[in-house]
């Protein structure tokens, strides 16, 4: 199996350890040699600043921008043997487009997200043209960097808004407590490690049980929580969240049909 990534942004990069972290053999392929580079100081990675590698692949893993990619297929599609399978991460570019786009019939599409760089990732992927062997090999590697469903293509935009970007929801928020301890007077270390092992804990805390019966946990009647949690409910906290995500999912369309 002879992988190789084009783009060594911080999914490609991301990927391309893991799977080297599992033993896989992984040539990567960026305009900046200094991030592949880098990468190549692992021995699984090699660095390909020429393509030279690509005629072999079985699996290309495209981990480049939605407006970088007919650039990239003007570049590789040529080099790509019609046998491999193309795993594309761009968010919003459809599968039928990168099937014209690099003139290739086997694609997935997969949207992974940046839990993959700690071994906590999820991703969702939907594929064109394999067969049931090739989609079994697909699900062997994607399992091999992160946990996956497979789904239709026209859901990937929702998860492109819930999990692709949702780690900076979180991060978002974060920030805002952060700076709430702050202002509380805590030190800059003090604030964020507050910030860091409560979100950490509360992380651990949510698996498999109901989110509502997990904040009656913390919210005693009458207490701090509760009033914090009125605040959020006065301020339709729970409306902006889904405005937000719905503006992102929005986006992605706007992708596809670009």
């Amino acid at each position: 199996m002879k992988i190789y990534i084009i783009g060594t942004g911080v999914m490609g990069s991301a990927i391309s350890k893991v799977l080297s972290s599992k033993g896989e053999k992984v040539f990567v392929y960026d305009k900046s040699f200094t991030k592949t580079r880098l990468l190549a100081k692992n021995r699984y990675i090699t660095e390909d600043r020429n393509f030279t590698n690509l005629p072999k692949a079985d699996f290309v893993i495209l981990a480049v921008k939605p407006y970088h990619m007919p650039e990239v297929a003007d570049d590789v599609r040529s080099k790509i043997k019609l046998s491999a399978t193309l795993i594309s991460i761009a968010a919003g570019v459809k599968i039928s487009r990168i099937q014209k786009l690099f003139n290739q019939q086997k694609v997935v599409r997969i949207m992974p997200n940046l839990g993959i760089s700690v071994g906590e990732g999820i991703a969702a992927w939907t594929s064109s043209g394999l067969k049931p062997r090739e989609k079994a090999a697909v699900k062997k590697l994607i399992n091999k960097f992160t946990e996956n469903f497979e789904v239709k293509e026209n859901q990937l935009d929702g998860i492109t808004a819930i999990s692709g970007s949702g780690p900076a929801y979180f991060f978002y928020f974060a920030e805002g407590l952060e700076k709430a301890a702050k202002d509380f007077g805590f030190k800059p270390i003090q604030a964020r490690k507050l910030v860091e092992k409560t979100f950490s804990a509360a992380a651990a805390l949510q698996k498999g049980k109901d989110y509502n019966q997990l904040i009656k946990q913390v919210a005693s009647k009458k207490g701090t929580t509760e009033q914090a949690i009125k605040s959020f409910q006065q301020s339709k906290l729970r409306e902006i969240v889904k405005k937000a995500v719905k503006a992102a999912y929005k986006r992605a369309k706007e992708i596809s049909n670009d």
